[in-house]
């Protein structure tokens, strides 16, 4: 677990609101525009989506120690290219490194080992990786303010890429030691032949199976509407902002109380389905926080909602970080859970880079926010009952 936390916490050198603290320093010295550098993060964060896809399947096949080393190596040289950035071009692949090794690879890495090695207390594993992102929210923005007038951009990013290699990733397989019997039980959990007694789950999908399974396509929909509509409001926050009458700064400040609900939202719901003995009683019902942050933007602008707006996202982020990762586990079981979580993954992250881009326009057509968190409410509603349709359970899969 302390792996799976550490991972979480690392993958802040690629997270959005880590990467653009730099934004100024690159529209000063690289003579970018906001538009033109919003074009090159948002097609280096598809293109992360696009090769997470297929190398994050093989974590499937790897020793976890082998691409653990490759996450971390992708993500130093990342984070040493964007040091020397001198144009767009350098500057694109930079980011897609990071978007990559960071948000990506350190997030797949982090969650699928914490579900493939964690069984009956699979969910309690991952709700407590999880605190890993919400640590990185308060912690990275801080130091990378502190930093960056003492060192200048370029001397943290290349100092990172040395901390990376030399710090972090020793310490990362420091975590992982006794892994080769923690995997040999695993293996031997897998093989066993398969009786009364064998959990159901021990009979795993393949990517292609779950492909061709209707359940996956009924579940799309709600798992894709946090990711959706968060991100496109937290992006067009100052319009919000502005919307409502509201000051930026203390809007602003709701976001560590953002960070605290998010691990209590964690922690609540993997006990919750521990307790329960598995996550088919949850969904689609935690989805709930996120109608009710919508519901508090159409009906209210007195900003005292904004601490409810927060706190309600915070709770909504910590049990979507939950169940996204225990869900696919007890559908499709763990032994292919790299290759479909990496599917997973780069479809929430092709909802999140598109999010902005389209509630971009719809503002532009005239659209208010008000109006666009009327249409994200009805549309998670309707993923919510969607949802309620599939039996969340494991069966076998499909013979070829």
């Amino acid at each position: 677990m302390g792996f799976g936390f550490c991972l979480a916490l690392f993958s802040s050198f690629g997270q959005t609101f880590y990467v653009a603290l730099f934004n100024g320093v690159l529209n000063d010295e690289l003579g970018l525009s906001s538009s033109e550098l919003g074009t090159l993060y948002g097609g280096a964060t598809f293109g992360s989506a696009i090769l997470l896809m297929w190398i994050g399947k093989l974590i499937d096949a790897w020793d976890l120690r082998t691409f653990t080393i490759f996450t971390f190596v992708i993500l130093a040289a990342a984070c040493l290219m964007f040091a020397n950035a001198t144009g767009p071009l350098t500057l694109m692949l930079a980011m897609l490194g990071l978007r990559l090794g960071g948000q990506g690879l350190m997030s797949h890495t982090a969650l699928t080992s914490m579900s493939r090695y964690f069984e009956n207390e699979r969910s309690l594993a991952v709700s407590i990786s999880n605190m890993g992102f919400a640590a990185g929210v308060a912690v990275f923005p801080v130091i990378g303010a502190l930093v960056i007038a003492t060192y200048g951009w370029r001397g943290i990013w290349a100092g990172s890429a040395v901390v990376i290699l030399f710090v972090l990733l020793p310490w990362a397989l420091f975590l992982l030691r006794g892994h080769v019997t923690r995997h040999a039980k695993y293996i031997e959990r897998q093989s066993a032949p398969l009786d009364s007694n064998s959990p159901p789950r021990s009979i795993g999908w393949t990517r292609s199976q779950v492909l061709r399974d209707k359940r996956f396509y009924l579940l799309l929909p709600i798992m894709m509407s946090l990711p959706f509509v968060a991100t496109g409001i937290q992006f067009h926050q100052i319009l919000l902002v502005e919307e409502k009458g509201w000051v930026l700064a203390t809007f602003a400040s709701g976001y560590f109380v953002a960070a605290i609900f998010n691990v209590v939202g964690g922690l609540s719901v993997g006990s919750l389905v521990t307790r329960l003995g598995g996550i088919n009683r949850i969904v689609p019902w935690f989805m709930t926080p996120l109608c009710v942050s919508m519901m508090l933007l159409i009906s209210f602008d007195t900003p005292v909602i904004i601490w409810v707006y927060m706190i309600t996202n915070g709770l909504n982020g910590g049990m979507f970080g939950v169940v996204s990762n225990v869900l696919w586990a007890e559908l499709y079981g763990t032994q292919n859970l790299g290759a479909i979580r990496s599917l997973i993954t780069s479809t929430t992250i092709f909802a999140a880079a598109l999010a902005p881009a389209v509630m971009g326009w719809l503002l532009d057509s005239g659209w208010t926010m008000r109006l666009i968190a009327s249409v994200s409410l009805v549309y998670t509603l309707i993923a919510m009952v969607i949802a309620a349709r599939v039996k969340i359970a494991h069966k076998p899969p499909p013979t070829p």
